[in-house]
């Protein structure tokens, strides 16, 4: 089954992409509560990755605890999370795999063709696969 996200998300991890760019930018992937399951929003995340931000992207606690605010108010769902390859391709990279959490979803914004390229991937038994990416109306 396919990801569906609105172009105007697709845009604006784009430009948090090449606004963080030396560095991975990262964030959460939303949907309306009950909707089509679209991805509509996102939360911008700092990039907490004390060592090699520039390589690998941890999410901030408190936008870690946004998301979950929000879910549990009802509003919206977590559907997965994106970050950013300044200098490389949309593809998961070995420390990617290590560290997904099982079963969730991952969008790749690459940097490194000079336009922004986009790939999904979902996670389980140990490996990333890729995922179907439809942009959606807003």
């Amino acid at each position: 089954m396919a990801l569906r996200v609105v172009q105007e998300v697709l845009e604006a991890i784009a430009a948090h992409a090449r606004e963080a760019a030396p560095q991975e930018c990262c964030g959460v992937l939303l949907a309306e509560s009950g909707a089509s399951g679209a991805v509509t929003a996102v939360l911008r995340a700092e990039n907490a990755e004390p060592d090699r931000p520039e390589r690998r992207y941890r999410l901030d606690r408190a936008t870690q605890l946004a998301a979950l605010d929000l879910e549990i108010e009802g509003r919206t769902e977590v559907v997965g999370y994106y970050h950013s390859h300044p200098a490389g391709p949309p593809s998961p990279s070995p420390t990617d795999v290590a560290e997904a959490i099982p079963e969730t979803l991952y969008l790749i914004c690459g940097l490194g063709a000079g336009l922004p390229e986009f790939a999904v991937w979902r996670s389980g038994e140990g490996r990333l696969t890729p995922v179907p990416l439809e942009a959606a109306d807003g």
